[in-house]
């Protein structure tokens, strides 16, 4: 979305494409001098010079989203195409928020350090990487609890300042939106996160670019690029169609209620006949009310190409649509410990091989060449894929060493 008119110009040279721009105030028209301006999830980016200037002189060509923030104003973005060997130049106008200039009002948040325990386990995680991460700037961020949604929400001042000390980037994240349905067990979190990459001796250099390969092996950014390039297999990757479906053995929720509450007026006493547990006594709707509402139904062959990607000549991207859910098996890594100690309650397990599931929330989704879905809210993820968070995140520019 953005702010203001923007502008570009296209000029023939060699190589990687090159932007250049001003960034200004929209109403007064003046250049807002030092605004951070980036390509979101990568490490191109740069600070305007104080008349508002600024160049990204390499880059590759290929679909990018420009964001430019100033503190104050609102963050503005813009999706663009570079063609190689070309230049683009914008004007690009930030409109002041609307509460900039209105006093603030500070209340104690009495619950706040309650509230970012858990935005840590969410936003961060609890791999082995995220133990390595933190928060440089917490006190930016806000919370709210919605009792009627059971919903926790955040947001940020400014952008949070996430040193990543596993993969060895330092994260500038622009938080849009947070958001813990404790209700339905789900997380969303969306924003522009601006990567640059820690320095060091050549010994920690090398322990971050170990430590970077295996967090890209098996993560849905290779996921996503070994899809478009039809090698899922070669690269360990098992995906198969899963369907879930109401339980035929469990009766409708309404059915089992009335029962229980039938029953409960009986006293304690259960109905025995020559075939067990009677079907209107107290234990058998208890026993219903413990069987899960949906199963889950695994075909046995893999997904076929044709039938989950397609290309879209119009878009210049791949769509990727598929009915159900996507069971995604990465055969080359196992699970780590923390992933098997997230419910306490469970039985103790051996580690297996990282499983995720993925679905749609709309009818297809885009594929952006460099290893995401355009598009978050199209998508959900479950197992293995939601469990890594922030703390495993790669610039979209990462490349792994050749072989």
């Amino acid at each position: 979305m953005c702010g203001g008119p923007i502008l570009p110009v296209n000029a023939q040279s060699q190589g990687n494409g090159r932007v250049t721009g001003t960034v200004f105030d929209a109403h007064t028209k003046k250049p807002l001098g030092f605004a951070t301006v980036f390509i979101a999830q990568t490490t191109y980016g740069t600070n305007a010079q104080e008349n508002g200037t600024f160049q990204l002189p390499v880059l590759p060509a290929g679909s990018h989203e420009l964001v430019v923030s100033f503190l104050g104003y609102e963050t503005l973005t813009h999706a663009f195409t570079l063609v190689p060997g070309a230049q683009m130049q914008f004007r690009l106008e930030l409109q002041p928020k609307a509460n900039a200039l209105q006093e603030v009002v500070v209340r104690a948040d009495t619950n706040w350090r309650h509230n970012y325990a858990i935005f840590l386990k969410q936003f961060i995680g609890q791999t082995a990487n995220a133990a390595q991460t933190r928060i440089l700037n917490p006190e930016v961020l806000h919370f709210a609890f919605s009792s009627e949604e059971n919903a926790l929400t955040a947001e940020a001042a400014e952008a949070l300042i996430i040193e990543n000390k596993a993969l060895g980037y330092r994260l500038h994240y622009l938080l849009k939106n947070f958001e813990l349905d404790f209700k339905n067990g789900r997380v969303f979190h969306a924003g522009y996160p601006r990567f640059e990459a820690m320095k060091g001796s050549r010994a920690r250099q090398k322990r971050y670019a170990n430590a970077r390969l295996k967090a890209y092996h098996g993560s849905m950014m290779h996921f996503v690029r070994m899809l478009q390039t039809k090698s899922l297999a070669q690269e360990g990757f098992n995906v198969r169609r899963l369907q879930r479906l109401p339980n035929p053995h469990r009766p409708a929720e309404a059915e089992i209620q009335r029962g229980i509450k039938t029953w409960r007026g009986q006293g304690k006493t259960i109905v025995i006949s020559s075939n067990g547990v009677k079907d209107d006594s107290l234990q058998y709707w208890i026993q219903m009310s413990r069987l899960p509402k949906m199963v889950e139904y695994l075909y046995k062959d893999p997904v076929p190409y044709d039938q989950i990607l397609q290309f879209d000549q119009a878009e210049d991207r791949f769509r990727f649509h598929f009915p159900d859910y996507l069971n995604v098996v990465y055969t080359r890594e196992k699970e780590e410990p923390g992933f098997l100690r997230q419910n306490v309650l469970a039985k103790p397990r051996a580690a297996t091989f990282q499983t995720s599931l993925l679905y749609l929330l709309a009818p297809f989704a885009l594929l952006d060449r460099n290893g995401t879905v355009l598009d978050p809210n199209t998508h959900m993820v479950e197992g293995y894929w939601a469990w890594e968070k922030i703390a495993e995140m790669l610039p979209l520019d990462y490349q792994p060493p050749a072989n």
